[in-house]
């Protein structure tokens, strides 16, 4: 388990808008400050979109483009230490990254990005390698963007 260096996960999503994610991270081995889990800033949510600084290696990388109030913030880091198939969701704009793993026991995960029906593509670029270009405008759906909850087919409660 390499660093993942802090980050927000909007950052990596700007093609598409309105910003309306959601990030589960799903643990595949129980994760704990030894073997690298996920940390959270409490609060940064609530910043504004920060400039992409990297996601392999350098934790401090993303000093450069921090406030100062910012910056102290992110010296007190929440663990978000899970059990293996538990899951932690995260607003889009949250900083987060995972330290090395320092024990001899694996750190891996299942990461779903997802977000609101409705969403629609800001390029005319593809979103992702290997996933064909949606034309700017339109909505993000079919295969590769399929609806995980039609709340028209939820049961109506009497």
């Amino acid at each position: 388990g390499a660093v993942v260096a802090w980050h927000q996960d909007y950052s990596y999503w700007t093609r598409t808008c309105p910003m309306q994610h959601l990030t589960c991270w799903i643990g595949l081995d129980d994760t704990d400050e030894s073997n690298g889990c996920m940390f959270y800033v409490p609060g940064s949510h609530q910043w504004d979109l920060l400039p992409i600084t990297g996601l392999a290696g350098d934790m401090d990388a993303i000093e450069q483009v921090l406030s100062p109030d910012q910056w102290e913030a992110l010296q007190n880091p929440v663990p978000v230490c899970l059990k293996k198939g538990h899951a932690a969701f995260h607003h889009p704009l949250m900083v987060h990254g995972s330290r090395e793993n320092r024990s001899d026991r694996p750190r891996r995960a299942l990461v779903l990005n997802a977000f609101k029906d409705g969403t629609l593509s800001d390029t005319k670029e593809p979103l992702m390698a290997g996933v064909p270009a949606v034309p700017r405008g339109e909505k993000l759906a079919g295969t590769f963007f399929p609806l995980l909850l039609d709340p028209a087919r939820l049961p109506v409660s009497s």
